[in-house]
C-alpha cells in the first residue's frame, strides 16, 4: 500500500513539472519558427511584418535581450524612435536585476550624442555583480570624455581595465584621456 501512495504521489507531483517542461518546449519550438520567418522577412526587405512580429515575441518575452534589441533596432532605422526608445526603456524596467538591462536604452542616447543621459544608466551597472558587457564600460567612458568630465572617464577606463587588461583599444583610450587631464583640455 505504502508503494502505491508513494507511486500515486510521485505522479501528481511529476505531472504538472512534466506538463510545464511540455509548454515551454513548444514555446520554445514557436519562438524559434517565428525567428526563422523574421530572418526571412528581413531578407525580403519585409521590415513591417518582422516589427510586428518581434512586437509580439516582445511583450511574450520580456527578458529576451536578443528580441528587444532586434526590435529597437528595426525601429530605428525605420524611422520610428520613440517606439525604440520605449522598448529600450520597457526592457531595462522589466529587467532589474539583469546587469545588462540598461545597455540599450544607454546606448540610443550615445547614438543621438545624448551624452548626459548615459552615466545615469550606466553608473551603477558598472558597479554589479556579475560585471556587464564591455561596451557599457566603453560607451560610459567615452560619455564622460565627450562631457569634458574627465576625471570620471579615467575612473570608468580603469575600472574596465582591471577585468579586462589586454584590452589595448581601453588602454588607448585611457592614454587618451590621461593626457588631456595632464594637457588641462
Amino acid at each position: 500500500m505504502n508503494r502505491l501512495c508513494l507511486a500515486v504521489l510521485f505522479i501528481v507531483v511529476a505531472l504538472p513539472v512534466a506538463a510545464q517542461n511540455r509548454v515551454e518546449e513548444i514555446w520554445d519550438t514557436a519562438a524559434n519558427r517565428m525567428s526563422n520567418q523574421n530572418d526571412k522577412w528581413f531578407k525580403d526587405g519585409d521590415f513591417p511584418k518582422c516589427i510586428q512580429s518581434l512586437r509580439m515575441l516582445n511583450l511574450l518575452f520580456p527578458k529576451d535581450e536578443d528580441i528587444a534589441t532586434n526590435l529597437g533596432w528595426l525601429l530605428e532605422s525605420t524611422e520610428q524612435q520613440t517606439e525604440a526608445l520605449a522598448v529600450y526603456v520597457r526592457f531595462r524596467n522589466q529587467n532589474p536585476t539583469d546587469p545588462n538591462a540598461t545597455y540599450p536604452e544607454a546606448n540610443f542616447y550615445f547614438m543621438k550624442k545624448a551624452y548626459a543621459k548615459v552615466p545615469p544608466l550606466l553608473e551603477k551597472s558598472i558597479k554589479r555583480s556579475p560585471t556587464p558587457h564591455a561596451n557599457t564600460y566603453r560607451i560610459l567612458a567615452h560619455s564622460y570624455d565627450r562631457l569634458g568630465r574627465l576625471t570620471d572617464a579615467k575612473r570608468v577606463w580603469q575600472a574596465y581595465l582591471k577585468i579586462n587588461p589586454s584590452d589595448e583599444a581601453a588602454k588607448a583610450n585611457l592614454r587618451k584621456v590621461e593626457n588631456k587631464i595632464k594637457d588641462g583640455k
